[in-house]
């Protein structure tokens, strides 16, 4: 199974605004920056072997120049939130014959190519696998077979909203724990954490 990852990014400027009394707005730009351009480079390694395709989905001038840079096809966010967004994606992908789509948000910077060959693993045995924060509240990454009618449901306490959707459509979530996917950087401990591995502003 080639799977198509596609990674949101909302613009720069409004980027991890609740780190603002920790870091000024440019510093925030050149974290979101930093973080996005680990994980598109993470799985643009990993085209041809394990995902067919990276995708980028942002309506920032800057993070669309990044992405073709990096040779990575961009989708047009074109929506009002996050969640609309993706199911624009997912569309779009199921529009090309797509079988299969992984979320992977720009601030999981400490992603590995392991952590996504897991996901696939897991993936040709169920229909949805979900990988939560290290709250074990919010959703770090998402993948599921194309086409899918699971409602995303990005947000506050987003991993038990992922799990009911999938449970009321009869789909089979598995829940995959990962240290290093399980790292978001949305706060003053997790920033804290991603520093402490030697990145971060």
């Amino acid at each position: 199974m080639i799977c198509h990852a596609v990674i949101p990014l909302k613009p720069l400027a409004r980027a991890k605004s609740r780190l603002s009394d920790l870091l000024t707005p440019e510093e925030r730009q050149d974290l979101v920056r930093s973080m996005f351009l680990r994980v598109l480079g993470t799985l643009v390694a990993l085209r041809s072997s394990l995902l067919a395709e990276v995708w980028v989905l942002t309506r920032d001038p800057e993070v669309q120049d990044l992405a073709t840079l990096h040779g990575a096809p961009i989708i047009h966010d074109q929506a009002e939130d996050l969640n609309a967004a993706l199911a624009q994606a997912r569309a779009t992908l199921e529009d090309r014959g797509a079988p299969a789509m992984l979320v992977l948000p720009a601030d999981v910077p400490l992603l590995s190519a392991a952590d996504v060959a897991t996901m696939l693993e897991l993936l040709a045995q169920t229909d949805v696998v979900l990988v939560p924060d290290r709250h074990g509240q919010g959703t770090n990454a998402l993948a599921l077979h194309l086409p899918c009618r699971l409602p995303f449901r990005f947000g506050s306490d987003s991993a038990l909203q992922h799990q009911a959707a999938a449970a009321a459509l009869g789909l089979r979530c598995t829940i995959l724990t990962s240290p290093t996917l399980g790292l978001d950087v949305d706060d003053a401990a997790s920033l804290a954490a991603y520093r402490g591995v030697g990145f971060g502003v």
